[in-house]
């Protein structure tokens, strides 16, 4: 063998570990208090729908069964997805109830 063999796997290496930090999740905005107090039960309901099929679309880009493009807004990281996520999740969840909205 040759020491082509080692320069063959550093930059095939290197060609993986590049790939995956090209990896850009979905991101949620966060909105202010007055958006989300504005917003009607059948509102929250739509954006609960979106937050979920985010939600997803997190599992399917992690899962490597989504790897289509993604635009330039889209976190590089994960759990700031994950966390922004959740966030929005609890917020609809806690204004559905301020609001008596039904399930």
């Amino acid at each position: 063998m040759s020491r082509a063999n080692p320069m063959i796997i550093a930059v095939v290496a290197l060609a993986t570990l590049g790939g995956c930090t090209t990896v850009r999740y979905p991101m949620l905005p966060a909105w202010s208090s007055a958006e989300g107090q504005a917003m009607t039960c059948d509102q929250l309901r739509v954006e609960m729908d979106n937050a979920r099929r985010t939600q997803v679309q997190i599992e399917d880009i992690a899962s490597g069964r989504d790897q289509g493009a993604r635009p330039r807004l889209y976190s590089m990281a994960r759990p700031d997805a994950d966390r922004a996520v959740q966030a929005r999740i609890a917020e609809i969840e806690n204004l559905r109830q301020t609001k008596r909205c039904s399930a």
